[in-house]
């Protein structure tokens, strides 16, 4: 953890910062994937989605274990191999998604970019718990998908407060200096730095 650390003041909101995109994920309620169902989303455009599964007695009985995007949910999940191995695990699987809307000119070009670059920060967010394979160990922004300024924004359903109400990226997280002044030894003298040996007087 990093506990020593904190997040830098640079004086501005993301908001009044040129060059961040502002993305608001509207979450769906977790539906139960049943496993003889091979589409468990009811919406046909691009989104981005969350699989949580039961974990029996734990404190928070679903959790997230999977984040993922996808451009065409029925062509996505007909062939979606690490989906269907979770699916047919002992218990149950739920399923939420968030569509992503963008407006104006190059929107397929820009909604690829941005389904692969807020997955990335979904993935960083949440990581301790998820079983993605891809994302995990590349920083976003350093992979193969350069990353964009982000002020993530997300509502709707709330998995049981293990999703962040916002993530910012990128953003500046400090160490901070010692907070007490140490008063300095001045510096020794040739006498001190001798060593304090008695001169033996001459022999006769």
């Amino acid at each position: 953890m990093m506990t020593s650390y904190q997040v830098a003041d640079v004086g501005l909101e993301p908001g009044d910062i040129k060059g961040y995109q502002v993305a608001e994920l509207n979450w769906s309620e977790p539906i139960e994937w049943p496993k003889e169902a091979r589409n468990p989303c009811d919406h046909d455009g691009p989104c981005l989605y969350i699989l949580q599964r039961e974990h029996g007695r734990a404190r928070q009985r679903k959790r997230i274990i999977y984040v993922g995007l996808t451009k065409n949910p029925e062509q996505r999940f007909n062939n979606h191999p690490k989906a269907r191995e979770i699916l047919e695990r002992r218990g149950k699987t739920f399923f939420s998604f968030a569509p992503i809307n963008l407006r104006g000119r190059n929107k397929e070009t820009r909604t690829v970019r941005a389904l692969e670059e807020i997955e990335h920060l979904l993935i960083w967010a949440l990581w301790p718990t998820l079983e993605n394979e891809r994302k995990m160990y590349v920083a976003p922004g350093m992979g193969v998908n350069r990353g964009s300024g982000w002020q993530i924004l997300n509502t709707g359903y709330s998995f049981l407060g293990q999703m962040p109400a916002e993530i910012i990226y990128p953003w500046l997280v400090i160490r901070s200096g010692r907070d007490k002044i140490t008063r300095e030894e001045p510096p020794l003298s040739l006498p001190e730095m001798a060593p304090d040996v008695a001169l033996d007087e001459p022999a006769e």
